[in-house]
């Protein structure tokens, strides 16, 4: 493109640092303008938002298998946190350990159960739901839309304003405007900042038929220190004044 192209623009809702330094480090595309989440606010160009925390202990009273050992999931946190800081001051390499941890996160009976108790609280509401995994988003009792499903039309319909509660995983991110919807559930996150906005702004969309929308997000988050410094990271878009923890 730069090569048959005298000028570029590119345009993205979500622009962490790293990925500014990235752009101008490797394509030599530097920021030339900037239009911000509460300008867009002020400007009536997206709605008004609220984001609620909810933080929940990891399990331990069910029992899960990991390789061949029946431990709870508080359990098994504990043994690979406690793995991947001895390996650590070893100087060995820990990122089989970091993953097999996350998956933990990713697959959290608690978190699971945390936000079940949200659907059913907005039950009469459209809310869509952001999983990291087809196991959880199978077992939430509602709806639910990921690689291994067969029915696009679930996706479609909701997407078109068409039933209350889906469950996505890994698809419906970016691109996809859903209307009406106001609630959004982020059931799983990483650290990275644009992953998170994306998810976020699905529900932040103007509707003309209803001025004064304002979007809610639930996060929900193990109380674990890791998973909450992931979080820190990844709201740097986002106004802290208005973000509340549970």
């Amino acid at each position: 493109m730069k090569l048959n192209n005298k000028k570029i623009l590119g345009l993205t809702g979500t622009l962490a640092s790293d990925t500014k330094r990235y752009l101008m480090d490797s394509l030599h595309l530097p920021v030339v303008a900037t239009y911000s989440i509460s300008q867009a606010i002020s400007e009536g160009v997206i709605s008004d938002y609220d984001i609620t925390v909810v933080k929940v202990p990891l399990d331990t009273y069910v029992l899960n298998t990991y390789k061949k050992q029946r431990k709870t999931e508080k359990q098994q946190f504990d043994m690979l946190s406690y793995v991947i800081n001895k390996q650590q001051r070893e100087g060995r390499d820990t990122m089989f350990m970091r993953l097999a941890r996350m998956r933990i996160i990713q697959n959290s009976n608690a978190k699971r159960c945390a936000t079940i108790n949200l659907l059913i609280e907005y039950t009469n509401d459209r809310v869509l739901v952001f999983c990291g995994t087809t196991a959880i988003a199978d077992t939430l009792h509602i709806s639910s839309y990921h690689s291994k499903s067969t029915e696009k039309k679930i996706f479609e319909d909701f997407a078109n304003g068409v039933g209350n509660h889906l469950a996505v995983v890994n698809i419906g991110n970016t691109g996809i405007t859903y209307k009406p919807l106001n609630f959004v559930i982020v059931n799983y996150f990483d650290s990275n900042a644009e992953n998170l906005a994306q998810r976020i702004n699905r529900c932040m969309s103007m509707e003309y038929n209803n001025p004064d929308k304002k979007a809610h997000i639930y996060i929900v988050s193990t109380n674990e220190s890791i998973e909450l410094a992931w979080l820190a990271k990844a709201l740097a878009f986002f106004d802290k004044t208005k973000i509340k923890y549970l």
